[in-house]
């Protein structure tokens, strides 16, 4: 019976975020007009002002993985969902909380190199492709019913607004590394950092439904 009100709490976070997902607005510009930072696949650069962030905001973290042996080892961090409380731009630090810390709230204090905004629009294909990940772009995505980002190459990109990408992600269970195509909204797609394109890291927890391996 304890883990009830717990189930409940996440279903209800996990409809949030499919919900947040849906309702970003569309970027709509005037002709010739350049779509902005956080629209689409078109990051945050490298400097951030008050109008790309505020408190409340979802971002992708990069955190300690405190349930794995060795969390202060590179390899033992995992992207995850979290929110923004607030973020100080002298220091470029981001102070944000798990969204889904499962005993109370969980904190840190990261640099900004640590943390990556989330789209605010989705961007409309036809009048800004180059707002969207081409296909074989690795990215990082956050994976259905979890709040953690995964590594994932882009299967084929939206073709509207309303459209979603469809993305293999990493599963060393498979012979050629992949899963099959899951289909994840703009909303939750990012461009994979530099520095985890030949990472070892593979996130707080082993993805939801991988196969296991058979002899």
């Amino acid at each position: 019976m304890a883990k009830g009100p717990r189930n409940m709490r996440r279903g209800v976070l996990m409809s949030l975020l499919q919900e947040s997902a849906k309702s970003i607005p569309m970027w709509a510009g005037g002709v010739d007009e350049r779509p902005p930072p956080l629209c689409g696949a078109i990051g945050a650069g490298s400097s951030i002002d008050s109008t790309l962030v505020a408190p409340g905001d979802h971002v992708a973290a990069l955190v300690p993985d405190l349930e794995s042996p060795g969390a202060e080892f590179a390899d033992n961090e995992s992207w995850i969902l979290a929110e923004v409380i607030s973020f100080n731009r002298d220091k470029r630090q981001f102070q944000v909380e798990d969204v889904d810390a499962e005993e109370g709230k969980v904190r840190y204090t990261l640099d900004r190199s640590k943390v990556i905004l989330l789209p605010k629009w989705k961007a409309n294909p036809v009048l800004n492709p180059e707002a969207v990940f081409p296909k074989g772009t690795l990215v990082l995505a956050l994976y259905p019913q979890t709040t953690c980002f995964y590594r994932a190459v882009v299967d084929t990109h939206p073709t509207n607004a309303q459209d979603e990408y469809s993305l293999y992600f990493e599963d060393p269970s498979y012979p050629d590394g992949y899963a099959p195509s899951i289909r994840i909204p703009q909303r939750y797609v990012i461009l994979c950092p530099e520095n985890d394109r030949k990472s070892g890291r593979q996130g707080r927890k082993r993805v939801p439904g991988q196969k296991k391996k058979t002899n």
